[in-house]
């Protein structure tokens, strides 16, 4: 019975010391885990989504951006923007925004070919399947970390896109 309650006391003194060492390193790292996640409202064209706040440079200006179904489908409509699907290459085949080119979010690197011959000051618009995916977001943040200069992810998504039945390509046309 003392060998247990030893251990037991050992067992709460470690916990205790490692407690104490993780709060102190909580003030003394700056980039030390956030006790309060800071949450942004997204509007869709049908909802309100709170979603994390996303600052892919928070000691410079860079933000990621949402942009509407209305204003995403008036840039489809003037060509203004280049539209990245951050979806898988086997959900991209069967649906996507007309033109949209498949840039899944976790193939990034191997897609940095691709992005350095892109026009950096052209409006990029990444998109994935709706409120329920970040991937457009995680794809809009690191375009900008990579020097795009207007760069909109569409949060409503595919979802938004074919409820409103704008134009759409892939197999399941």
């Amino acid at each position: 019975m003392q060998v247990v309650n030893k251990l037991t006391k050992e067992a709460g003194s470690l916990i205790m010391i490692a407690g104490i060492l993780g709060i102190l390193a909580q003030f003394i790292l700056p980039n030390g885990i956030s006790l309060r996640t800071e949450m942004t409202t997204l509007m869709t064209e049908s909802e309100a989504v709170a979603i994390p706040s996303v600052s892919v440079d928070p000691e410079g200006d860079l933000e990621a951006v949402n942009i509407t179904l209305k204003d995403a489908h008036k840039a489809y409509l003037d060509s203004t923007a280049l539209f990245l699907d951050a979806r898988d290459p086997e959900i991209y085949a069967k649906g996507h925004i007309a033109g949209a080119i498949n840039l899944p979010a976790g193939a990034f690197m191997d897609s940095l070919d691709y992005l350095e011959s892109l026009d950096r000051d052209r409006l990029v618009i990444s998109y994935c399947d709706g409120a329920e995916c970040n991937a457009s977001i995680d794809l809009a943040s690191n375009l900008e970390l990579m020097g795009f200069r207007q760069v909109r992810f569409f949060f409503g998504g595919w979802q938004e896109w074919i409820a409103a039945g704008y134009p759409t390509g892939g197999t399941s046309q």
